[in-house]
């Protein structure tokens, strides 16, 4: 199909209107066609943004993560901006779950790869072995993944219930009483998770410096 010569209308307005359609009616609802008709425009003038579905759900993506990027002072500590940037992935996939699909396949999609350039030059920068770096960072987003999943399940399960007598009344009890929010229980996680990549950058050094000593 032939794309027109001048957009009638603007990709961030048509990204806007995707995310609107992938949060209210799923991504298995979301093509050109729909955005068109979301848009009041023939679905062939969208051609002039994007080649296919797929490339609006990486502009889709991208736009749900604008906020998760690279410090952008020197000041910062990447103990504070990496788990920061993981925190605010989970708060962009809590307020659009359907986009989880299209997280776990970011790396193979490229979404956010010069970003995530920028992130492993400032990790170096700051010191971070190259070796740990991928680790550190994937560990992260699994865990900002994996957080919102079930941030999302657990909103679900609220709202699924209703007044019938519950066949596990002290897992109910539980869940009720629990004493850390799944955003508390993410913050834990990730600074435990840097402790632990800190620990092993730390043990892998004073070993290769043990094994110098000794030849």
């Amino acid at each position: 199909m032939a794309r027109p010569k001048v957009p009638l209308i603007s990709r961030r307005k048509a990204l806007e209107a995707a995310l609107e359609i992938a949060d209210t009616e799923g991504l298995g609802a979301l093509s050109i066609r729909r955005l068109g008709e979301a848009l009041n425009v023939n679905g062939a003038s969208l051609y002039h943004h994007f080649r296919n579905k797929e490339e609006i759900l990486i502009g889709v993506t991208h736009l749900a993560l604008a906020d998760v990027a690279t410090p952008r002072t020197e000041g910062e500590s990447w103990r504070v901006w990496l788990p920061l940037n993981a925190y605010r992935t989970r708060e962009a996939l809590v307020s659009h779950p359907e986009l989880i699909p299209i997280m776990l396949r970011r790396a193979p999609l490229g979404i956010g790869r010069e970003e995530v350039e920028s992130s492993v030059v400032r990790l170096q920068e700051e010191g971070v072995p190259l070796s740990m770096v991928i680790p550190l960072m994937e560990s992260l987003e699994l865990l900002a993944i994996s957080s919102a999943l079930q941030e999302v399940g657990t909103t679900s399960d609220r709202d699924g219930e209703d007044g019938d007598e519950s066949p596990t009344p002290m897992l109910d009890a539980a869940l009720k009483g629990r004493g850390m929010s799944s955003a508390e229980l993410f913050e834990v996680m990730a600074n435990s998770m840097i402790s632990i990549i800190e620990g092993a950058v730390q043990l892998k050094e004073t070993r290769k410096a043990s094994r110098r000593r000794k030849s």
